[in-house]
Formats: structure tokens, C-alpha cells, sequence
């Protein structure tokens, strides 16, 4: 008989198959082989897997399923360019600087001279 921490672990595991695709005859069949156990004990850890999945809230929120803003993204690495400014690295001053550029090449902005100081906003 398995202790509860065996069992949990047991969980934790299948759950991470499941979560990453894996089909359940598969994960039946390597939790049998993993954990020394029947077919039909693998199928009951795979259901109660499936259970908490089904009703764990550990999925991106729906704000963060849209689509990808061009303007966050300036906005993140504006933020990263005023840490690195902040602590003086000027070599991620510049790499940030050069991802800006991309950013809003991407965007589709026209590239002008603008100082790195500057919100990518403006």
C-alpha cells in the first residue's frame, strides 16, 4: 500500500503527462511501469489527474490569451531600459535599445531618432 506522499507524488507526475499531451493509454501505461502499479490503479491516478486539472485554476487568465500588444512589449522593454539605466549596464542599455528599434519595426513605426530616454508611447 502506498503512503499519501507516494500517492501525491504519483499525482504530480501524471498530472505533468497529462498537462503536456500525453494520451491516456500512455501515461496508464508508464505510470504501471514507473510506480509498480495495475493498469486499472493507473487509470483511477489518471482520472483523479483529469479532475484536478479540469478544476484547477492554474490556465492564463483570459486577459492574457489575447493577442500579443506591440505596445506592452515597448513598454516592458522600456522598463527593462530604465532598470538597466538605473544600475548603469550599458551593454543591456544597448541591447534593449537595439530590441526597441525592433519592436517598432515590427509595429510597423516609422524609426526615428528618438533618444532612449523617451516612452516608446510618444
Amino acid at each position: 500500500m502506498a503512503t499519501q506522499l507516494e500517492i501525491e507524488q504519483r499525482q504530480s507526475v501524471i498530472r505533468g503527462w497529462l498537462e503536456s499531451g500525453i494520451t491516456h493509454s500512455s501515461a496508464a501505461t508508464m505510470a504501471s511501469v514507473r510506480f509498480h502499479i495495475s493498469r486499472s490503479v493507473s487509470y483511477d491516478a489518471i482520472r483523479q489527474a483529469q479532475q484536478t486539472i479540469d478544476t484547477s485554476d492554474d490556465g492564463p487568465a483570459e486577459s492574457e490569451q489575447d493577442d500579443l500588444n506591440p505596445l506592452s512589449i515597448l513598454a516592458t522593454l522600456q522598463h527593462h531600459f530604465n532598470i538597466a539605466a538605473a544600475s548603469g549596464d550599458v551593454p543591456a542599455m544597448a541591447k534593449l535599445v537595439q530590441s526597441m528599434d525592433k519592436a517598432r519595426a515590427w509595429r510597423g513605426l516609422k524609426q526615428e531618432k528618438l533618444s532612449p530616454l523617451q516612452s516608446p508611447h510618444a
